[in-house]
């Protein structure tokens, strides 16, 4: 069957038992609402997705599933060959479209969707120039940046918790136009073993991010963080700054990971939920050689606040 091509990622959902807190949260972190029901809250970027995080309202804390968007009705029915796929079904939710549902080896829910409605682009800033020793991009212009809530461009990727991740990344490649960017090993002899992999869009030639998904094996079960870009190094020490103010939890962050090169900041929700800004990550294309990184989870940070080494456990 040929493989589904993915356009981006859309969204992350998940159930909280207070819709207020999570709205005040994501207000703070540089989301938008979008759209709000009594029993549900759509949470925007600046760009034109209508929702890039959706918070339902029950009384179980707990990871929904993620989205993936695609650009075209053939490709929605792609998705809706695989095995054990849904019907195509028309969203009653705000934004419509229609979606399919996947249930993947390790249980987590991905919806693939087509059609749902766009909205204007909030006006941001421009991102700043830096002025490097050997490199001067910024004249005449001064860098002018207070902490505050610095906005979320867009949903850049997501990283699944799974107790068997070769299946899922398996089935992920099998049936969506992804390839692997870098991996996670474990040491063993006589050869280090996989337990995580970065998969990227398989554009061939053309440059995409360093990864849209991570899927990593762990005794958890869930969604590791979702993640979010911001215009760049400024903008995340403002929204670190902006956070702390207001008396959020900080993960670890600032920092450059390893892997795929971005600058992170993780935080933890009111809920307990990792949620990410990050900037200056990798853009790689089919000449890129992954990496097998061999490691613990406070060796993959470059410099900053690494994360724990349990991060990845």
């Amino acid at each position: 069957m040929e493989r589904v091509n993915l356009l981006d990622v859309a969204y992350t959902a998940y159930q909280v038992d207070d819709i207020d807190l999570m709205e005040r949260f994501l207000t703070d972190f540089g989301m938008t609402r979008s759209a709000r029901t009594e029993t549900a809250l759509y949470m925007r970027g600046s760009g034109s997705n209508h929702h890039i995080h959706v918070t339902r309202l029950g009384a179980e804390r707990k990871f929904l599933g993620g989205a993936f968007k695609v650009a075209s009705r053939e490709e929605l029915e792609k998705a809706a060959q695989i095995p054990g796929a849904s019907p195509i079904e028309e969203i009653t939710e705000p934004g419509g479209g229609f979606r399919v549902t996947l249930t993947t080896p390790n249980k987590h829910t991905i919806w693939i969707e087509y059609g749902v409605a766009t909205v204007p682009e909030i006006p941001v800033r421009r991102s700043y120039r830096m002025n490097f020793a050997s490199e001067h991009l910024r004249h005449n212009t001064a860098v002018r940046q207070r902490a505050e809530a610095t906005p979320a461009l867009r949903i850049g990727h997501f990283v699944l918790w799974v107790p068997d991740s070769m299946s899922e990344i398996d089935w992920f490649m099998k049936h969506f136009a992804l390839v692997p960017a870098d991996y996670i090993c474990a040491p063993a002899e006589p050869e280090p073993i996989t337990v995580g992999t970065f998969l990227r869009l398989d554009r061939g030639s053309e440059y995409v991010e360093h990864h849209c998904i991570l899927i990593n094996k762990s005794k958890h079960f869930g969604c590791h963080h979702s993640s979010y870009e911001v215009l760049d190094l400024d903008a995340v020490a403002a929204g670190h700054d902006y956070l702390v103010a207001n008396g959020w939890t900080l993960d670890a962050g600032v920092g450059r990971h390893y892997l795929g090169s971005l600058i992170y900041d993780y935080w933890l929700d009111p809920f307990g939920f990792r949620i990410e800004h990050y900037t200056d990550t990798d853009i790689i294309n089919d000449e890129y050689v992954p990496v097998r990184f061999v490691g613990s989870a406070d060796e993959t940070t470059q410099w900053g606040m690494a994360p724990p080494p349990t991060f990845f456990d």
